[in-house]
């Protein structure tokens, strides 16, 4: 009896994920670089676990693992950076072992320090700036992302992926503990799944181009967790979690607005 409950609280966390990503795919279809790597950097995976964690974890573990989830997103910005350096020159095998490979690098550091949210920012600040800069310098052809829609067969194949990572992080968060919990929680496994499918789709440079845009607006999820850790300590998890939700809003709308005032977010050509 247990075990089948086990069962389905598992399947029901693969459902709620794919749906999520289900929806987030259908306004992606139709778009530009920019709003792909926007929904591409969304927290499509880091939201539905954190609102599965605070199902099923305290108030405590919520906080600490959003901590974590801040100072582990400095690992993103490497691992979107060799997507960028690596993709149009590189197949797309060594593209994305070479950038997994960085993530763990960083990630096995970050793990090994006890963080506060100052620390946490720094950190952030620091690798983000850093890989703005060596990224500022490259320069790819814009290609169209689609005017078409995408297969079944992509959708399926996203929607499994995130929703059995989220799943299984969820599910193992009592033993990894509130720290490793929260650094597995934004690995960047929805920005992998959308490199393999512009890869797959276009080629190298629709990567780079989408992943420019992606490392800049994946640097304001920093604060979202911030204002989750925050959130969820001085609040509870409920309002915690609709002060993250509000943050990852007007990340977008924020995203938008400079996109389009600035073009900030697009590759110099």
């Amino acid at each position: 009896m247990l075990e089948d409950e086990l069962l389905f609280l598992f399947l029901f966390r693969v459902l709620v994920a794919s749906l999520i990503v289900i929806f987030a795919t259908i306004l992606a279809e139709r778009v530009s670089a920019f709003y792909a790597s926007l929904i591409g950097a969304f927290p499509t995976s880091a939201g539905p676990a954190y609102i599965m964690l605070a199902i099923k974890e305290d108030a405590s573990f919520v906080a600490d693992s959003a901590l974590y989830s801040m100072a582990s997103m400095a690992a993103i910005a490497p691992f979107v950076t060799v997507l960028i350096l690596c993709a149009p020159k590189r197949g797309i095998f060594v593209t994305l072992l070479s950038s997994v490979l960085i993530w763990l690098v960083f990630i096995s550091i970050i793990r090994e320090i006890q963080w506060t949210p100052l620390t946490a920012l720094i950190l952030n600040l620091v690798i983000y700036s850093t890989c703005f800069y060596i990224t500022s310098k490259v320069h790819y052809e814009e290609k169209i992302i689609s005017k078409e829609k995408g297969n079944w067969g992509e959708l399926i194949f996203r929607c499994l992926a995130v929703g059995l990572f989220v799943a299984v992080i969820v599910t193992a968060s009592s033993s990894l503990g509130s720290n490793m919990t929260g650094l597995s929680a934004v690995f960047p496994i929805v920005l992998l799944v959308l490199t393999i499918i512009l890869y797959t789709r276009f080629d190298g440079s629709a990567v780079a181009i989408t992943m420019y845009s992606a490392l800049r607006v994946v640097s304001g999820l920093v604060f979202v967790m911030m204002a989750l850790h925050y959130g969820v300590n001085l609040f509870g998890e409920v309002v915690g979690l609709v002060i993250a939700f509000l943050s990852s809003i007007m990340l977008v709308l924020l995203s938008i607005f400079l996109n389009k005032r600035f073009n900030w977010f697009k590759m110099n050509m």
